[in-house]
């Protein structure tokens, strides 16, 4: 049953959940760190050849596959990109699952598994559907999206995207299950990371008098960077200063040389940027000079934000709500957590969906990177039909534009309202996309298994080593 509102012909667009859930369930039991994921690449290659998909390798650890369609002449069609992030965190995982991860101290947190999974159903359904498109859809495995610099700047530094005329993701998000969440504008904030090393002056802990203690010094460190946000930078605007780890020393009665912090900077304005990364380093600095110690600091080149563009965001929407229907789709809000796929989305008009895998209400009350963190496996369905509607429609061959704007869509209310590509400064200068894609010839609960009802219609060896960038 549907809405009396839904539109939903995706019943004709059948979806692979069985296999689906089950390749996430090994893709679960398996993780693997970020550039590190050899077994995981060559699942997925495997898997893509067996439906006569060709696949190439740009990086030991990634895979994209080429579907080419038949309908019309090949050099004159789009071509159009899906990403899909496939490494896993140094996290021990603690959600009791059959099927948790057998690696210690390594867990799929953030829903990679999942996103690896769909797109490969996606892959498997369009395989059969080439005489239904007229261009290319590029399957992008990308490696290490949890670790700065990121595999996704890897991979368009090599050319992944180069051909492309628009690119889509899909992200899981504790929305109800099966819904798609799409936001217009900036979706993420920009992030970064910067390695702290305090150096003081060991000794024995009982002349503490005689050492300068640098665990004391980044104690206090720690908690001068929380008032940054607060007194440095406005506060109606999104900044985040976390120090996520602080490590020193070996023994109780020893007072060790140095404290080593990692601290995760997210903001989404880019003056507030350099305003909280110069105060990180003068309070640093000002709480080491007053102890007599000294820092140094290893400054990681920052995540961007990620923007949708507004070709793209057209698209996605009119696709979701034909492939789910329309109570189903969603405007989303953007959010705090960043992903590289902002590389991919600078260099095409790009959408950075969120698939809702059910949050409190369906049994899952902890958010991603969480030991505990589940998903409800059947909104997999909403992800995969959605992925492979967009296809069908950028790649139609009597027609390849969206609609102008979105109908009846809360996220684009009129045209030029939808927020501005945001200033880019010491990041690289993105493509201007101004909701315009490329010229072409056309005219242009914990886990649950799934169920019969669900695949047809759904409802609402790796050590662990510390992350250099969260999604």
């Amino acid at each position: 049953m549907t809405d009396a509102n839904d539109t939903l012909p995706s019943h004709r667009l059948e979806v692979p959940i069985e296999e689906a859930v089950a390749w996430r369930r090994q893709l679960h039991q398996n993780p693997e760190l970020s550039f590190r994921e050899y077994r995981t690449s060559d699942m997925i290659e495997d898997l893509l050849n067996q439906w006569d998909i060709p696949t190439y390798r740009l990086t030991p650890t990634s895979v994209i596959g080429v579907i080419e369609g038949t309908a019309g002449d090949p050099s004159t069609g789009r071509v159009i990109g899906y990403r899909a992030d496939i490494d896993a965190l140094p996290i021990q995982e603690e959600t009791g699952l059959p099927y948790a991860s057998r690696t210690p101290g390594v867990m799929h947190a953030c829903g990679h598994d999942v996103h690896t999974a769909m797109l490969l159903g996606t892959a498997k359904v369009l395989s059969g559907m080439r005489d239904q498109l007229h261009g290319k859809v590029l399957c992008i495995f990308q490696h290490a999206e949890e670790m700065l610099p990121g595999g996704a700047r890897e991979l368009v530094d090599k050319g992944a995207a180069d051909d492309l005329d628009e690119v889509y993701a899909f992200h899981v998000a504790p929305h109800p299950v099966g819904h798609v969440g799409i936001c217009a504008g900036r979706v993420t904030t920009m992030s970064g990371i910067v390695s702290i090393a305090i150096r003081g002056r060991g000794g024995h802990s009982s002349n503490p008098q005689l050492s300068i203690d640098p665990v004391l010094i980044a104690s206090e460190v720690t908690l001068m960077l929380n008032t940054i946000v607060s007194r440095d930078v406005d506060p109606k605007h999104m900044n985040i200063v976390n120090v996520g780890s602080l490590h020193s020393g070996e023994a109780g009665n020893v007072i060790p040389d140095t404290a080593n912090l990692e601290v995760s900077i997210r903001s989404v304005d880019e003056a507030d940027w350099e305003i909280v990364c110069q105060r990180i380093e003068a309070v640093v600095n000002g709480v080491c000079q007053a102890h007599g110690a000294q820092a140094t600091f290893d400054w990681q080149i920052p995540y961007p934000m990620v923007v949708n563009a507004d070709i793209a965001v057209n698209r996605a929407w009119h696709a979701a709500t034909k492939a789910v229907g329309k109570s189903k789709v969603f405007a989303a809000d953007p959010w705090a957590p960043s992903d590289d796929f902002s590389y991919f989305s600078r260099e095409a008009p790009g959408c950075y969906m969120f698939l809702g895998t059910g949050g409190p209400e369906a049994g899952n009350p902890f958010f991603l990177h969480n030991s505990k963190f589940k998903i409800v496996e059947r909104a997999m369905v909403s992800g995969m039909r959605t992925e492979i509607q967009i296809a069908l429609d950028a790649l139609n061959p009597s027609k390849s534009q969206p609609p102008e704007r979105p109908v009846a869509s809360p996220i684009m209310p009129a045209a030029g309202t939808v927020p501005p590509r945001p200033r880019n400064a010491g990041l690289g200068t993105p493509k201007s996309h101004a909701g315009q894609a490329r010229a072409s010839s056309s005219e242009s609960a914990g886990e649950t298994s799934p169920t019969p009802e669900a695949a047809t219609a759904p409802d609402n060896s790796n050590q662990p080593q510390a992350p250099r960038e969260d999604a």
